[in-house]
């Protein structure tokens, strides 16, 4: 089983299906639990779909040269061989890719064209589509497939993250969070979708993803400590706040 560590080194890899089928079935296992990496994976699968609509933009020089140096510095292993580490490439995008040695050679190529991918749709407008980063909560893997998943995420104020993933046509939303302070037994996290008349309790987030609807008007997501069992308004300031404009 691979260290934790390791798993957030795969998020390019999945998502141009380059795994094996254990890696595979331990790295889906892991997205629910991190939205870190399901963020990062939703936007480089949503990037890869729109490569076909996306507007033709020339390469950097510097990043093929910097794609094309990495294979050729990259020495090629007899089948026999056990898997090399990951490689590491910082390309200029807001997306870290990480490509296992084993398939560099076959993978650039396509990291030149999902660069150029992502130019064109960022000069465009956001990711208009997500797809797969939640496997093992189906009501969320759903939720990310809609035409119009918006993905948003915050530090929190604590140490911690969060990630609202919405769809406003389903009016649908599913909150997800990791390294938040464990709280004492009284006390809770409690979310608020924020629309025009004000905040309204969208449930208690204890672990696992909270899923909410009727939330077509929401405007912003915030996470409170509250008492147990939550309370009618916010009692505290929001350790995580999450703007969907």
């Amino acid at each position: 089983m691979s260290s934790s560590s390791d798993l957030h080194t795969l998020t390019g890899v999945y998502a141009m299906n380059a795994l094996s089928d254990s890696e595979r079935a331990e790295f889906e296992a892991h997205l629910p639990r991190c939205p870190s990496c399901a963020q990062e994976v939703a936007e480089l699968q949503a990037t890869a779909a729109s490569l076909g609509t996306a507007a033709e933009v020339a390469p950097p020089a510097r990043l093929r040269a910097q794609v094309l140096t990495g294979v050729q510095a990259t020495r090629q292993l007899p089948p026999e061989a056990t898997a090399p580490e990951a490689a590491v490439f910082v390309l200029p995008t807001r997306n870290r890719w990480l490509v296992r040695t084993s398939v560099l050679a076959a993978a650039a190529s396509v990291l030149v064209a999902v660069v150029v991918g992502v130019q064109g749709v960022q000069a465009r407008s956001e990711l208009d589509a997500l797809s797969q980063t939640a496997a093992g909560n189906s009501q969320v893997l759903d939720l990310l497939r809609a035409p119009d998943a918006k993905l948003l995420s915050d530090p929190g104020t604590d140490g911690g993250h969060g990630t609202v993933v919405m769809s406003p046509s389903r009016g649908k939303a599913a909150f997800l969070a990791d390294g938040l302070p464990s709280l004492p037994a009284d006390r809770t996290y409690q979310l608020w979708a924020v629309g025009p008349d004000g905040p309204r309790s969208a449930g208690l987030w204890k672990d696992k993803p909270v899923l909410a609807d009727g939330l077509a008007d929401a405007r912003a997501f915030a996470l409170t400590v509250e008492p147990d069992g939550g309370s009618p308004a916010p009692t505290t300031i929001p350790v995580v706040t999450i703007s969907m404009a």
